[in-house]
């Protein structure tokens, strides 16, 4: 330029733009002074480089008595840069963009050193900051009779001798310096951007300098960016050569100006302005359009119309079940939004490994004509050119982003990909994960979940994937094999590419599904081809959430816990209280939440029960078996149900109602099955509330496994062993199997007999429930006989006025009854006779009814009959409640004081 100041640079821009007329930026390269703390976090240095995003001129405006009033109003005040420099400048101020700019930028200055000494950075220690309020001028001998500088009169006065001088032939006092640079190690320039103050004057003062920084936020003063500001786009890039104080030199002017120079110029690698009328639209997407994809018009139209609208958002994420069709969304939306408007550029990164996206980048380096780019850099490169507007609209799809450590943390060998994505208001990302956790981190809250297909959807899915559709779809089979796959597009792609490849009907491959687990996940792990997915990643649907499985493994080790407890018992309703209590409240929720944010459970509305997707169960149970930790994981499981597994009081019945369906999973293990000895109180925890909720076939079951391991562990007279028997009996008694009650009960009175003796208490009720199954078999003569030795041995040890004794009585003048009935041929005549019923307290040991008057006539009932009698009658009595809800045969308690 022709001079210095404003004038002089409106003048050039002005004469540009005549001869020049698409003039896309200019760069003001040249030298300026430094704020050297800009900010609380911020330092400049002599030799740093300074570049604008914004320029004020800070000595336009009014004079009043009281100071200066810079004008603000917009008529008044520069513009801000272009839309395509401000977005270049936003990704400069990306970390990793900037130490790879400064890395360059120190390159082209060593080669301006090597070429030219008078480039080369002065002594170090001659970087000196002083005290703002500290003024050059002289301070000792050596000065003009005439020096202003001791002028007393003059408190600003300084003399052209002093101005001129360095401050060491002055005498400035080094107590007053603030800071001053050494030798710490290797110093390298730095770049700055932010607010240039721009002015027709020399800032020379410290004070007034910290006063412009404070209030206008500046980081360094020049004299001709605000003279081309409003004419051409702009940008100033300039070398700090001092302090903008009263002390500054010449001296680090040289070097300050190649700094400059050298940002200048790696500047313009990264400026690659394209010509509006030459501009390309690029398609970079790896796979045609699936001729096959139905469905999805509600995400896909959601989608598109937030990427469509004005001031959309920046960052969209699809996420859902690995397999639900994510990327099928994204390569189907990608086409039509192709179809739609031709100007837009859409590129694809498959994110499944570090170096596929690595890979990626340099492809589109090389597709959008960046020259000379190297692999460590492409990721800055592309951001920044996706950042200009001249790289016009675009979309870039991440998909695959379910790598929580790749998008999140820096490594030694690449930094966190988030800190990579361009910012530009005419471009969208779009990001497909299973990690809804991750999702929400990148493009909350714009997360749209791909939901599971509906029943119509999934059928036309299927149509479409067969060869012979018309000939393949059988009436009802289609239905139960789109269910049995859980409707899941992955599962559906499979089993169609299976019964293509091997002609078979839809009932054949439904069979196949039926068979044992180990075949179903077989058939689950077959590979097949598909063109819509990557040939580096195996296809089938439990290979791929073993990825998912190692991502949760690695990011949550309750979550796995969670996860791998699930798999041994029922898939649906788990209750959270079921789960491993050992963290904490927060240590919880945050294992819950990620596999909510996998989408592999679902919580019901009330939140307290989770329930696991049916092909994720299968699939985890496999993989845990695959690596050799299924059984362990089956006795971890057990030893914590053995734990939690409520006793059969009444009131724990709703807990284990819950409980019953996962602890029944879980025995019915194999695993279990062969080291069920070790559960021996589980199970027999579990039969007895399953023989309180009346389901006799489910406890017998259970009952025999326990009486059998108890006998062959304690032998056969451990009073526990005897407790099993009588558990099992009394389930045969419930069942109306009296002979193989009858069986048990004669086999304990007999035990009882020989190692307790005949007139303990326990061996007298084995013989009062053994008379009672007499009785309720018909047996009278048997009944008669046990029951009156009962009585006799209970009056003389109890007395007869205890309630054993009376009830033992009553039996026996009742079976008596029954007997002289029959003997004798009375006839049953079920005559009503007058009655007086009384009411029964809550404390009676009595019958469940008893009358007062005399009975003309013997009424004969069933066992049913006369509980159902009771009930009818009494309600919700204690007895009524304890025949529901017995432990089976309890010590010490007549089966027959029940009925």
């Amino acid at each position: 330029m022709p001079g210095m100041g404003k004038g002089s640079a409106a003048g050039v821009a002005s004469s540009l733009q005549v001869s020049y007329t698409r003039i896309q930026v200019a760069l003001m390269v040249g030298i300026c002074g430094g704020a050297p703390y800009p900010s609380s976090e911020e330092e400049i240095f002599l030799g740093d480089v300074i570049i604008s995003d914004s320029v004020i001129e800070y000595n336009f405006g009014r004079q009043y008595p009281g100071g200066f009033q810079r004008k603000t109003d917009v008529k008044d005040t520069l513009g801000r840069p272009n839309r395509e420099i401000r977005a270049l400048l936003a990704g400069l101020k990306a970390s990793r963009a900037r130490r790879e700019f400064q890395d360059q930028m120190l390159q082209y200055l060593h080669t301006m050193q090597q070429s030219e000494t008078k480039w080369c950075r002065p002594a170090i220690i001659n970087d000196v900051l002083f005290e703002a309020s500290y003024q050059h001028k002289h301070y000792g001998p050596g000065s003009s009779s005439k020096c202003l500088c001791f002028d007393g009169a003059s408190p600003d006065g300084i003399c052209e001798e002093a101005l001129a001088a360095m401050c060491n032939s002055l005498g400035c006092n080094e107590k007053q310096i603030r800071r001053q640079r050494h030798h710490t190690g290797i110093i390298k320039a730095a770049i700055h951007i932010g607010t240039i103050a721009s002015a027709d004057t020399v800032m020379k003062s410290g004070e007034h300098r910290d006063h412009v920084v404070k209030t206008e936020r500046v980081i360094g003063f020049e004299m001709e960016g605000a003279g081309a500001w409003d004419n051409v786009p702009c940008i100033i890039i300039k070398g700090v050569c001092d302090y903008a104080d009263s002390h500054k030199n010449k001296a680090w002017q040289a070097y300050a100006a190649a700094t400059g120079a050298s940002a200048a110029k790696t500047f313009l690698e990264y400026w690659g302005p394209v010509a509006r009328t030459e501009r390309q639209y690029h398609w970079m997407v790896p796979f045609q359009k699936n001729s096959r994809f139905v469905g999805r018009e509600k995400e896909i139209a959601k989608i598109d119309g937030l990427i469509s609208s004005h001031n959309g958002p920046s960052k969209i994420a699809i996420c859902g079940l690995g397999g639900i069709g994510k990327t099928q969304i994204a390569l189907e939306l990608a086409h039509r939004i192709r179809e739609r408007d031709s100007s837009w550029s859409i590129f694809w990164i498959p994110c499944t490994s570090q170096e596929s996206v690595e890979q990626a980048y340099m492809c589109i380096a090389q597709t959008v004509g960046i020259q000379e780019v190297k692999p460590a850099e492409a990721k800055e490169r592309v951001m920044a050119y996706l950042s200009q507007e001249s790289a016009g609209k675009w979309l870039l799809i991440f998909d695959n982003a379910d790598d929580q450590d790749m998008w999140m943390k820096d490594t030694e060998t690449a930094s966190a990909l988030k800190k990579s994505l361009p910012r530009s208001p005419q471009g969208c990302i779009l990001f497909t994960t299973r990690n809804r956790t991750l999702a929400v981190r990148l493009a909350s809250p714009y997360v749209i979940t791909a939901s599971e297909l509906d029943e119509e959807t999934g059928l036309k899915m299927l149509e479409k994937s067969l060869v012979h559709s018309d000939q393949s779809v059988e009436p009802g089979a289609a239905v139960i094999l789109l269910n049995q796959l859980a409707l899941l597009p992955l599962a559906i792609t499979q089993a169609a590419a299976y019964i293509n490849e091997n002609e078979i009907g839809l009932s054949t491959y439904v069979a196949l599904l039926e068979e044992q687990e180990s075949h179903v996940i077989e058939l689950l792990s077959e590979d097949f081809e598909d063109d819509g997915r990557y040939e580096a990643i195996h296809n089938p649907i439990a290979t791929t959430w073993w990825i998912s499985f190692q991502q949760i493994q690695r990011l949550n080790t309750l979550a796995a816990d969670y996860l791998s407890f699930m798999a041994c018992v029922n898939p649906r309703d788990i209750p959270q209280s079921l789960l491993p209590q050992r963290a904490s409240d927060n240590e919880r929720i945050k294992a819950i939440g990620l596999l909510n944010a996998y989408s592999f459970i679902s919580k019901q509305a009330d939140g307290n029960f989770l329930s696991l997707h049916r092909l994720v169960h299968l699939t985890t149970r496999n993989w845990l078996r695959k690596n050799g930790q299924f059984g362990s994981q089956v006795f971890k499981t057990a030893g914590h149900l053995d734990e939690t597994f409520p006793e059969n009081d009444h009131t724990n019945r709703k807990q284990w109602r819950e409980y019953l369906p996962h602890s029944l999973a879980l025995m019915g293990e194999d695993e279990f099955q062969d080291k069920n000895e070790r559960f021996i109180d589980l199970v027999w925890k579990v039969g007895n509330c399953l023989y309180a909720d009346g389901r006799y076939n489910e406890a017998e079951k259970l009952f025999v496994q326990v009486m059998e391991i108890r006998k062959t562990v304690l032998g056969d007279e451990h009073p526990d062993t005897l407790t099993s028997i009588l558990n099992l009996a009394s389930t045969y008694w419930n069942q109306g199997q009296w002979n193989e009650a009858e069986k048990l009960f004669m086999q304990v009175m007999e035990i009882r007999k020989t190692v307790l003796g005949d007139e303990h208490p326990d061996t007298l009720t084995s013989m009062h429930n053994l008379a009672y199954t007499w009785q309720c078999q018909g047996k009278l003569h048997n009944a008669v006989s046990l029951m009156k030795e009962c009585t006799d041995l209970r009056n003389k040890i109890l007395g007869p006025n205890h309630p054993h004794s009376i009830s033992s009585c009553r039996a026996l003048n009742d079976y008596m009854d029954e007997y002289n009935a029959l003997t004798h041929q009375i006839p049953l005549t079920g005559e009503k006779t007058p009655q007086t019923r009384r009411e029964v307290s809550a404390g009676s040991s009595a019958a469940v009814v008893t009358t007062l008057s005399s009975c003309k006539g013997h009424i004969n009932l069933s066992y049913p009959q006369r509980r159902s009698a009771a009930t009818l009658f009494l309600k919700n009595h204690p007895l009524i409640i304890a025949a529901r809800t017995p432990s089976p045969a309890p010590e010490g308690q007549n089966l027959q004081d029940v009925d």
